[in-house]
């Protein structure tokens, strides 16, 4: 049997990732480790699910208690999830966002160094450390210098450079993703395109005006569906070399009116949209595409799922989550 330690399994990747690995990993002894308990509503036949883990509520800026955790389980895996996660909730709260996020890691990997334990990590970074790229830069690969310019991508790359010199320095296993914007059912309505799906739920719900209320609606992103990300995840942990970087992305890129065009023509509700200027960030990358090829190279991945039908499943969880 093999062991995994999956922290902040309470959120949204937690929740997809649990479901699989109990679903295809009977080898597999689940341990999670959250703030919070699990409460996903997007997990059909949850019980067995939640009974598969051996839960743990901490706080992982608790070094002892996160240090006692680790000690106790001796994972093969750590899937570090738990993260300050919003780009526009970090710059309201950057020192929250940095501290959060690079102190939670190094407690992780410290407790691993010096417990000695042969733990495999795989820290979950973001697409947001690329910063602003030129369009000849497009699609991404690993290669691009990082040029982080919100501060939730200051602590992701902060956090990167620290798993390198564990790596390297201290000679742990880890690996890292910068993972571009993964969409799926169960997702928080701060992220765009849950936020468009629901309002569109709304519509057809309660018959509202059809108006549906964005930020920028000519960025364009790599949109990337949480199971073609989940599968990432495990195939970087089953299969990914020890320092590096690996991006988890569809290389397909959609803007954001494409979302609204697509999400019109599921529901067959002609709409409004209205740009609000509370959700323009500061700063922000009008283009950003991936490149998965060394992903591909390294473990097979490669993405299968079209965002039509990841827009059909976001819709159809918040309709069934409303009504």
């Amino acid at each position: 049997m093999k062991s995994i330690l999956i922290t902040g399994i309470s959120g949204f990747v937690g929740g997809h990732f649990t479901r699989f690995i109990v679903n295809k990993k009977s080898d597999y002894v689940i341990h999670g480790l959250s703030r919070s308990k699990p409460a996903w509503d997007f997990i059909h036949n949850l019980d067995p699910i939640l009974d598969a883990i051996t839960f743990y509520q901490c706080d992982l800026l608790d070094s002892k208690k996160t240090n006692e955790i680790i000690e106790r389980i001796q994972p093969d895996y750590i899937l570090h999830l738990a993260s300050f996660s919003s780009v526009s909730r970090s710059w309201g709260e950057p020192m929250t966002s940095f501290l959060n996020n690079t102190n939670a890691f190094l407690n992780i990997v410290e407790a691993v160094r010096t417990l000695d334990f042969n733990t495999k990590i795989l820290s979950i970074g973001s697409s947001e450390e690329y910063g602003i790229v030129k369009e000849s830069d497009l699609p991404i690969n690993e290669k691009k210098h990082v040029a982080p310019a919100n501060p939730y991508a200051v602590a992701r790359v902060s956090e990167e450079y620290l798993a390198q010199i564990y790596a390297n320095g201290y000679h742990l296993n880890i690996c890292c993703t910068r993972s571009f914007n993964h969409i799926g059912p169960g997702q928080s309505d701060q992220f765009v395109v849950s936020s468009i799906a629901k309002q569109f739920a709304e519509l057809a719900i309660y018959h509202k005006k059809p108006v549906i209320r964005i930020g920028s609606g000519s960025i364009i992103r790599d949109f990337i569906d949480i199971e073609d990300v989940i599968r990432a995840y495990d195939a970087i942990l089953e299969k990914g070399i020890s320092g590096e970087v690996y991006n988890v992305c569809s290389g397909r890129g959609n803007s954001i009116n494409d979302i609204v065009n697509s999400l019109s023509e599921l529901t067959h509700i002609p709409v409004v949209v209205e740009q609000n200027q509370n959700l323009f960030r500061p700063i922000d990358n009008p283009v950003l595409i991936g490149n998965y090829g060394k992903l591909q190279t390294t473990t097979g991945w490669k993405p299968e799922c079209p965002i039509e039908n990841s827009l059909e499943k976001i819709h159809s969880y918040w309709l069934n989550k409303l009504s």
